[in-house]
């Protein structure tokens, strides 16, 4: 995977920080004492690992291997870490809550707008006949089984977990962080947010732009925020890479979100979900407090956002 910096992130909170490369950006952790040396290596070792199954930017990775016909013409099964069934059931629910907008198979339709691989960023000829599930792109539902971590699909397709993947990753370096004994801990996934901190953590929601400037602040001791906004990655007008996985075409209505949920996976899966679903809507199966950023400069709140520490600035 590749990941610019989304919305996010203005944080307090006093403590040691260790930055490192994974998945095409930056990564840092703070904590209250400097992580030991099997500690770092364990968790670059995890990061390494994710990166060789789930990277499409890698010609070697597993999915690459699946979209290029390597594996076979289909039907195609692979033993995933044991982890990973987790970021495939959060799947599920957010493919059968959005009704499809958010698949991993619109990593196709990424590839047809120039978001490839070869990072060409030049949208292919009679692209948007071919994007999206309305034009006949297979879907999560139709094309991909998975019984725990065994995932099994009908023919070579090109799967894409930007959605939830950088989430998924800073959730499993959270549970690294605890078997090595570190208790307190700011995972920043590039703006994605896993904190466990007995004082609250303060966290300004960075407007897309402006560098510096929030639109407002929540604080957080055991949970996650993420932000997610096009800003960073788009390569020509219209077009960016979150994709409403019906239409496998940007969505343009939207500026910025960010969501608040308990683990960093939600979090993140919930921020690119309510680019194109109604927070009530996924209320039904998530349990989240969210901020959104329209395009027209209006922002709105979730009912419980009020309710937590902090304040959304407003003219």
């Amino acid at each position: 995977m590749r990941s610019a910096n989304p919305p996010g992130v203005s944080v307090l909170f006093p403590a040691e920080r260790w930055a490192f490369p994974a998945t095409g950006t930056s990564w840092s952790i703070r904590s209250p004492r400097q992580l030991r040396p099997e500690t770092r290596t364990a968790i670059r070792d995890y990061a390494e690992g994710f990166e060789a199954v789930w990277s499409r930017f890698r010609s070697s990775s597993v999915v690459r291997r699946i979209a290029d016909g390597a594996l076979g013409q289909g039907p195609i099964t692979v033993e995933l870490p044991a982890a990973d069934s987790v970021m495939l059931d959060l799947y599920d629910r957010l493919h059968s809550v959005t009704r499809g907008r958010i698949d991993p198979l619109a990593g196709a339709d990424l590839v047809e707008l120039g978001y490839d691989p070869q990072l060409s960023f030049t949208v292919r000829d009679g692209a948007t006949e071919r994007t999206g599930a309305l034009h006949g792109r297979g879907t999560w539902d139709d094309v991909v089984q998975h019984a725990g971590n065994r995932l099994t699909v009908s023919h070579p397709v090109l799967l894409d977990v930007g959605a939830v993947g950088k989430g998924f990753l800073a959730d499993r370096i959270g549970e690294i962080l605890l078997s090595h004994g570190v208790e307190e801990f700011i995972v920043d996934g590039s703006g994605d947010l896993l904190i466990r901190s007995r004082e609250p953590v303060r966290v300004g929601l960075e407007q897309p732009g402006r560098e510096g400037h929030v639109i407002g602040t929540v604080e957080v001791s055991y949970g996650a925020v993420c932000g997610s906004s096009p800003h960073r990655r788009s390569w020509g007008e219209g077009l960016h890479h979150i994709l409403d996985a019906r239409t496998g075409l940007p969505v343009n209505d939207v500026t910025a979100t960010w969501a608040l949920a308990r683990s960093c996976a939600a979090a993140d899966g919930l921020a690119t979900a309510l680019f194109c679903t109604e927070p009530a809507l996924l209320a039904q199966s998530f349990r989240f407090e969210c901020v959104i950023l329209t395009a027209q400069g209006r922002i709105s709140v979730s009912r419980g956002f009020h309710d937590l520490p902090g304040q959304i600035f407003t003219a």
